[in-house]
């Protein structure tokens, strides 16, 4: 980010590939055998994404998306700010403006589930461990994308 450049946050229902599949990589989520075709109707079929844009470069620095069925839940994920954007509040903004969107439609439970060592990002963001619960996954399932 340039001296005094502002990164946009963005609400986006379509957005290029090439700049998620980059994030992805950056978050150590992407494989090289995953097929980039299924970015964009990922996007499509989630609740709400938002995406933070650097307008001094175009460049996209950060996205995040909640997935809902719009009425009684939701859940934040794919979390993700370019390395060099971290540390300046840039990933709150994105799950500040998911948070928004859900509160607008009136969904008021959100979930997350934190990687390791990302705990006290969500609990600054207002989320708190679900004592007794556990994350969990389909095993033997094929991998996403």
């Amino acid at each position: 980010m340039t001296a005094g450049g502002q990164v946009e946050v963005r609400m986006v229902r379509d957005y290029p590939t090439a700049p998620i599949v980059r994030l992805y990589a950056a978050g150590g989520w992407w494989r090289e055998h995953y097929d980039p075709s299924h970015i964009p109707p990922m996007l499509r079929g989630s609740y709400a994404v938002a995406v933070a844009v650097d307008p001094a470069t175009g460049e996209t620095v950060g996205m995040g998306r909640a997935i809902s069925d719009g009425a009684s839940d939701a859940y934040i994920q794919d979390v993700i700010v370019e390395p060099p954007y971290r540390g300046r509040g840039i990933g709150r903004r994105i799950v500040d403006a998911l948070l928004e969107r859900c509160s607008a439609d009136g969904i008021l439970w959100v979930g997350v589930v934190a990687e390791p060592g990302s705990v006290a990002f969500w609990e600054r963001a207002g989320f708190g461990v679900l004592e007794g619960h556990m994350a969990m996954h389909l095993v033997g399932g094929s991998e996403p994308c």
